[in-house]
């Protein structure tokens, strides 16, 4: 093996070790672990509400979205067709309107991707599913829960975990076959861990 081939099999090593820490750096980080944490409050809820009405769920999973991909945190598949659940663990005061909003926590303010059009992309990459299986005529519906008591919703994008109850109890019934519909989505969700991988390092904030 030529020297210029050792030099550069060590650079490609270096810069995959640095992309496995920064990636590292970014799971662990408050904001991700704060997600997670809300992810699976709202998983709870709904697990709850799968045992009343023989509801399907499918958490954080991955669909095909042309070449690259998209993360959903919550798939239902019910009596009423498809639920789309985008969850948000911050507290504080979300306000604004249009693409940004305004995140205020204390005296610090953020902008926030406004997650009611991030989860408006979610949901038009379902119906786009839907209509290549063949079941373009299976309502689908969305929402945005935020889980932390401590945020205030000055801003029209969502509801707190409290609301979401009866948000989903009032989804109208449809003649929809979850089975069918899960058996779908399990065929053509993304498993490859490499995939998930790159969708994680290439992430924006509409994702």
């Amino acid at each position: 093996m030529s020297t210029k081939t050792k030099i550069t099999l060590i650079i490609i090593g270096i810069l995959l070790v640095l992309l496995f820490i920064v990636c590292v750096a970014k799971y662990f980080s408050k904001g991700n672990r704060k997600g997670r944490a809300a992810e699976r409050k709202v998983a709870g809820v709904l697990k709850k509400f799968a045992k009343n009405d023989n509801s399907r769920i499918l958490n954080n999973i991955y669909l095909p979205l042309y070449k690259k991909t998209c993360e959903i945190d919550h798939l239902v598949l019910g009596r009423f067709g498809v639920l789309v659940v985008e969850t948000k663990g911050i507290s504080g005061t979300v306000s604004g309107k249009g693409k940004k909003l305004k995140h205020t926590l204390g005296e610090v303010e953020h902008k926030l991707y406004n997650p009611a059009l991030q989860n408006q992309t979610h949901m038009d990459n379902v119906i786009h599913h839907l209509k290549k299986g063949g079941f373009e005529n299976t309502p689908v519906y969305g929402a945005v829960v935020f889980t932390d008591k401590n945020i205030k919703l000055e801003a029209n994008v969502g509801m707190k975990l409290d609301q979401f109850k009866d948000y989903y109890e009032n989804l109208p019934p449809s003649n929809c076959n979850q089975d069918v519909l899960l058996h779908y989505f399990e065929e053509i969700r993304i498993t490859n861990p490499f995939r998930k991988f790159l969708h994680k390092f290439s992430k924006k904030d509409w994702d």
